[in-house]
């Protein structure tokens, strides 16, 4: 039993996963400013902190700061319903986002919400960028689609993304903006900067004659592969 005052083990772990965790994620929002993935203040963040059995938390950029003045300790602690688990922090106003996709995927770990520009265009457009390159079958599970309209914070833009989703990596939100995820906050935004290399790809091809997409029995492979990496099933 722990002394009076002096937190147990198992509670300093805890405190110590927590701090590393909002470094993580404040690392993460300050590199996708830094990549023009978002914009003042544009664009969220999250990772998750207990599933949803556990009572369901998780840690996501505050509503409304810019990143250059974000700290650490910005980010804000949230339960299942939103609310703020300490301080009086306001999260970010597409919070239920982040939930609505953590409800449909526990393998997913962190979440990150992108305004960037050849993404948007293609979120705009209104058409998935398709299988044109290796790598986005490999990492991000296949094509990357686009959910249906949804009005920002609402619990009916979280069902159309997590819909679109599936069990890939990334989907573009009409008229809107992308969502990555990855078991982790670096993978979630690295998956965020392919998704934006990919979508300037896809523009530059159709302007030249024609993007051509990987072929079909390349792509199953590779599908196997994502499939076998993260777990997952087609089931």
């Amino acid at each position: 039993m722990a002394c009076y005052g002096i937190p147990s083990p198992d509670r300093v772990k805890i405190l110590a996963d927590m701090t590393d965790l909002r470094t993580q994620l404040h690392a993460a929002v300050i590199e996708m400013e830094r990549r023009g993935l978002v914009a003042g203040s544009s664009g969220n963040a999250s990772v998750r902190l207990a599933s949803v059995d556990a009572g369901g938390r998780y840690l996501i950029t505050p509503s409304g700061l810019p990143y250059e003045h974000m700290k650490p300790a910005d980010l804000v602690e949230v339960d299942e319903n939103i609310e703020p688990v300490t301080g009086d922090g306001i999260p970010s106003t597409e919070s239920a986002l982040h939930l609505g996709i953590y409800h449909r995927r526990p393998d997913v770990g962190a979440v990150v919400h992108t305004h960037s520009l050849y993404a948007s265009v293609s979120a705009v457009v209104g058409k998935p960028i398709p299988p044109i390159v290796d790598e986005m079958v490999v990492y991000l599970g296949g094509p990357v689609e686009v959910a249906e309209y949804g009005f920002p914070g609402t619990e009916e833009l979280a069902e159309a993304a997590a819909d679109a989703l599936g069990d890939r990596r990334a989907v573009l939100l009409r008229n809107h903006g992308m969502c990555a995820v990855g078991v982790t906050v670096e993978e979630a935004l690295r998956n965020a900067v392919l998704v934006e290399r990919i979508a300037q790809i896809y523009a530059f091809a159709q302007i030249a004659g024609g993007a051509k997409n990987v072929p079909e029995d390349a792509v199953e492979v590779e599908r196997a592969v994502y499939m076998m990496r993260y777990g997952l099933s087609d089931d």
